[in-house]
């Protein structure tokens, strides 16, 4: 962990040591900027929580990658150095593999589906399998469906021949990729930019929204509606902390929680129906895969990382999951 993260820490705690006894103070870290959907509902959980517990319990947030990776968020929160991070599932499945069953493609069919999906039994499967990890499930925000934007349409199956892709450091999606013959490569959230700028990949696959916020549509020229996989951004608390919390402020806590994932979801779906707009007008092409390839799409590269899925979570949660699904 490097010294900017330790400083970072060590400010929030002489915040922490400047503030009233009977104070509880929640220090959230994530990686998106401040103009995201995401940091705008925790700003919604900073203001009504304080409020409606007049004051207990305070919140302060580190948005934009401030206290490190997604990775290092985890590992400070489980440690207890502070209390809340986020992170997309993809980036969590490594050390809670258990989340690597929504690296599947085309799980869910539309985003109703997915929320009424991981708001019920599935989720909770998920979350029992952080608890075992010294985390607490406090809900699962919204990223969208991930479509790619491109230096050329993606308007076939066939067209991802050879494509050269970002993707997340994460075995299971680079198998997954490599069984339609697109070539992917690892990289940081925060180098997708400059590599498509400097054409060192071809294309990115993200929510429509991050191909705005993060203005990825000035270095291309094509957006190809794929809708390949939905991947929750899960929001995470460590155990102990809220187990130690009275019972009152826990209860409060997961109710504007729960109001708070609600908040997010609808910001995601009005900056998501506005970005096709945004982005037309920005000049790129805007291109759908035929319903056919992405069928076709999803058996081939599902059928690839079945056995991966199963080694990595155990035939029975595999099986249980799958079970929720339905």
């Amino acid at each position: 962990m490097n010294k900017q993260i330790f400083a970072s820490i060590a400010l929030a705690t002489s915040l922490v040591a400047t503030s009233a006894s009977a104070q509880t103070v929640i220090r959230i870290a994530h990686a998106q900027p401040e103009a995201s959907p995401l940091h705008e509902a925790m700003d919604h959980f900073k203001q009504t929580l304080e409020e409606r517990s007049d004051g207990a319990l305070q919140v302060e947030i580190f948005a934009g990658g401030q206290l490190g990776s997604v990775n290092e968020v985890l590992e400070l929160v489980q440690s207890g150095n502070i209390q809340m991070g986020t992170g997309a599932s993809v980036l969590l499945s490594p050390t809670i593999p258990e989340l690597g069953m929504l690296d599947q493609f085309l799980l869910f069919s539309d985003e109703e589906h997915a929320r009424s999906t991981l708001d019920g039994p599935a989720g909770d499967t998920l979350n029992a399998a952080m608890e075992n990890r010294g985390l607490a499930g406090m809900g699962f925000l919204e990223l969208g469906f991930r479509s790619f934007s491109g230096n050329r349409p993606l308007d076939s199956l066939e067209a991802f021949e050879g494509f050269r892709l970002r993707s997340a450091d994460n075995p299971i999606q680079i198998a997954a990729w490599r069984s339609i013959g697109a070539v992917p490569l690892p990289l940081d959230w925060g180098e997708i930019y400059s590599s498509l700028q400097q054409g060192l990949i071809d294309g990115q696959e993200s929510a429509l929204s991050s191909m705005v916020v993060e203005r990825f549509y000035e270095v291309q020229s094509d957006v190809s509606l794929t809708g390949h996989i939905y991947w929750p951004e899960v929001w995470f608390a460590n155990l102990d902390f809220v187990n130690a919390l009275s019972e009152d402020e826990r209860a409060l806590m997961m109710e504007v929680a729960a109001e708070t994932v609600g908040v997010q979801r609808e910001l995601v779906a009005e900056a998501n129906a506005a970005t096709l707009d945004q982005l037309a007008e920005a000049g790129l092409e805007i291109t759908e895969l035929p319903e056919d390839d992405r069928a076709q799409m999803a058996e081939t590269m599902n059928s690839a990382i079945a056995d991966m899925l199963r080694e990595n979570v155990g035939d029975e949660f595999f099986d249980e999951f799958t079970a929720a699904l339905d």
